[in-house]
């Protein structure tokens, strides 16, 4: 089965333990577009199921759920990953929105 994902950034969980390297956003969200353009790619494939990892995932920087879009809102300490970074300013539900659709 296919997988998908909003986009990566272990760079939390590399510091937790102490793997140097990791950096912020290594795989950006583009607002949700890399995840939609996931799913469109594999349709096209021809596959009829798709696996969505991992929801709740938030040291891998997968999570979908409802996200702070604004950096100003966020701590300084760890950094962290907005959407308005990626010059995407979308709802806080975005990624979510995308998941249903793609349902």
């Amino acid at each position: 089965m296919p997988v998908i994902f909003p986009g990566f950034s272990r760079s939390n969980l590399q510091r937790a333990t102490g793997h140097p390297g990791a950096f912020l956003d290594q795989i950006p969200r583009h607002g949700g577009d890399f995840l939609w353009t996931q799913a469109v790619g594999y349709w096209n494939a021809g596959a009829t199921m798709l696996y969505g990892a991992m929801f709740d995932e938030v040291d891998e920087g997968t999570a979908m759920f409802k996200l702070r879009t604004e950096a100003a809102i966020l701590p300084a300490t760890p950094p962290m990953v907005d959407l308005e970074q990626e010059n995407a300013p979308v709802p806080p539900d975005r990624l979510l929105r995308i998941a249903g659709r793609i349902s």
